[in-house]
């Protein structure tokens, strides 16, 4: 018996300090694909729905496709994007009486209308399709996982790598799990257990500790799917933290939830381990200055990553690069557009003086400097390393200005870059450069670990900073580690 699954992708990480909102523009700016486009732009790819549409095919579903969009994080999430997203699901929803429904969300998103961005959708979808009509997702490894996600999901599964290059896995095992309950062997209910903790992105990479141990645990913990959140600590909401999920077969759930539960406890016992040192500005400077390795040292600029919603045009560590005479180095990507505009104006080959970056936030005033234009393109590149590979993506209209020895991609759109096509589709070859600095956190080092001889975290300031003593928190859980000591 062939069966009709409809799939759909609402993806969004809402940084609630950011002062950006996240509208359909940002969606578009991103990725955005409706309808049959979402089988043609996404079949083959290292994504979600990628990962749905592969399941589907050896099922031999009948695919109802409604839309994938993901926006760069940021800002919180317009009404208007909301509903219009939504809407798309709730359509294909009363046009084709789907079986069941597969979601590709994030698990963080916060909306104008709803806190509980992702929770909202699940209870709107599962309201839909009615109490016998199955809905599951994939989800961010950053969730703030809900007890409303829970109550209306039958399924949630999350990434079980940070830098995530098993985006894609996780897809199908959310659709294999579909295929299961389809085909009457599995009953699935969500277990849901927590621990009062909120920890920093960096603290989340998954082949260091603690996460290595704790991903370990959950996977021999039993035979149903187990998957550990480490929550996203700039999401200023009442569910933030860290959460351990288990799809079970009800007959099972509870002794699923009990060892959920060894997992959450282990992660606690375990709170200190997520304490970690970086590198100071300054330090990272006069490195790169005398770096003179065979391999490119990479400069992580961790606080001001788009990929958790920051700004992406914080100005600290080039400016102190450019203060320490650092040459033969390159930076991937300062967010100005109307630097790129006077890049633009003035032409290949050109100098131009821009007031660059230090807009937006509290991270670094603008710079003013004199540099020539190297080139000009629409910023568009697809992803071959091993984290969406084959996604296209773009900075938009970009400009490369060459500053004093430092080559500067600036970009019209935020996107994160953490594949080396972001530097190789401008122009850049990464492994040639002395010195690399990316706008990451963790993210880069899936792709470019095998080209640098030595990887810095730079604790600039951004709204990504792992010090989060500095943020004005008033949603989150209380007490909780590590903004209380006695949680």
């Amino acid at each position: 018996m062939s069966h009709t699954v409809l799939i759909g992708q609402i993806e969004h990480e809402t940084n609630t300090f950011s002062s950006l909102p996240t509208g359909m523009a940002e969606f578009a700016d991103a990725s955005l694909h409706y309808g049959e486009d979402v089988i043609a732009d996404l079949t083959g790819t290292n994504t979600a729905v990628g990962g749905f549409l592969r399941v589907a095919d050896d099922e031999g579903w009948d695919v109802v496709p409604t839309v994938a969009a993901d926006a760069t994080p940021g800002g919180t999430v317009t009404a208007d994007a909301r509903s219009t997203l939504l809407e798309a699901v709730l359509t294909g929803i009363e046009e084709s009486n789907p079986d069941g429904v597969l979601l590709a969300l994030h698990g963080a998103m916060v909306s104008e209308a709803a806190r509980d961005g992702d929770g909202y959708v699940l209870e709107r979808v599962s309201r839909a399709v009615g109490d016998d009509v199955p809905v599951m997702a994939s989800l961010d490894l950053h969730a703030n996982v809900s007890d409303r996600m829970a109550d209306h999901a039958d399924g949630l599964f999350g990434y079980r790598t940070y830098p995530h290059v098993d985006i894609g896995d996780t897809g199908e095992r959310a659709a294999r799990a579909m295929a299961a309950t389809l085909d009457g062997d599995l009953d699935p209910e969500v277990v849901v257990e927590r621990a009062p903790l909120l920890p920093p992105l960096p603290e989340l990479r998954t082949a260091a500790e603690p996460m290595r141990s704790l991903l370990a645990a959950a996977a021999d913990a039993e035979e149903e799917d187990v998957s550990v959140f480490g929550g996203f600590a700039y999401a200023d909401v009442d569910h933030a933290g860290f959460s351990v999920v288990g799809v079970a077969d009800r007959e099972r759930a509870e002794a699923v939830r009990a060892a959920c539960r060894d997992v959450a406890d282990e992660a606690y016992d375990r709170r200190g381990a997520f304490d970690r040192d970086y590198t100071s500005v300054g330090d990272a400077a006069a490195e790169a200055a005398a770096w003179d390795g065979d391999d490119p040292l990479l400069l992580a600029d961790i606080s001001d990553n788009p990929g958790g919603g920051s700004a992406q045009d914080g100005t600290v560590l080039l400016e102190a690069l450019l203060e320490a005479g650092v040459e033969d180095a390159a930076l991937a990507t300062m967010y100005d557009p109307a630097a790129v505009e006077a890049a633009a104006a003035a032409g290949v080959g050109e100098e131009v003086s821009v007031s660059l970056g230090g807009h937006t936030e509290a991270n670094g005033d603008p710079l003013d400097v004199t540099g020539r234009v190297r080139l000009l393109s629409d910023g568009t590149y697809r992803n071959r390393g091993p984290m969406s590979t084959g996604l296209e993506v773009s900075f938009g209209r970009t400009a490369l200005l060459e500053v004093d020895g430092v080559d500067v991609l600036v970009g019209s759109h935020r996107q994160q870059p953490y594949d080396p096509e972001a530097f190789r589709s401008q122009g850049i070859t990464p492994e040639r450069e002395r010195v690399l600095v990316l706008k990451s956190t963790v993210h880069y080092r899936a792709a470019f670990e095998p080209l640098v001889g030595g990887i810095r975290e730079v604790a600039t300031p951004g709204l990504c900073s792992p010090d989060l003593s500095g943020f004005a928190y008033e949603h989150v859980p209380r007490p909780i580690y590590p903004l209380d000591d006695d949680a």
